[in-house]
């Protein structure tokens, strides 16, 4: 269930990218625990001349500032509900550091937020995540006891 949706300036490399998207899902899967299968991390690319910077378009911007100076990457997850203060702090350094390797961007321009999803607010192929997770959970559980 664990999603992240990262906005950043058009104009990084496609494979620059890509790489960010396999991170950031690596670092939910170890930090969240979650199974790979259950995550979704996309980008939105925005136009430098519909981002705002100080009243003035990026692209404006841009021409006398180095970009890791200017783009201010945000970051919105949604994390179901109960998950430990520990998590959240760990996957917000995580995606900062992650953020600022790949792209550039000083640290302290990158923003993450964290929405807590109550689970019978959200829906799973139309059922509250309360009742269609509780069975996958209580199986998940079963099969790590038969492991262990």
């Amino acid at each position: 269930m664990p999603v992240a949706h990262i906005n950043l300036l058009q104009g990084h490399p496609r494979a620059v990218l890509r790489n960010v998207i396999a991170e950031v899902s690596e670092a939910m899967s170890d930090i969240l625990i979650a199974p790979k299968d259950r995550l979704e991390v996309w980008i939105t690319e925005i136009d430098p001349e519909l981002w705002g910077i100080a009243g003035a378009p990026a692209a404006e911007v841009l021409k006398s500032t180095p970009r890791g100076q200017v783009e201010m990457p945000f970051v919105q997850m949604v994390l179901m509900e109960g998950r430990p203060k520990e998590q959240h702090h760990r996957i917000i350094a995580a995606i900062t550091e992650i953020l600022h390797r790949n792209l550039g961007t000083e640290k302290g321009r990158i923003r993450v937020h964290i929405a807590p999803a109550q689970p019978d607010s959200w829906g799973i192929g139309g059922t509250p995540a309360s009742i269609a997770r509780a069975a996958e959970l209580a199986a998940r559980a079963k099969a790590e006891a038969t492991l262990g």
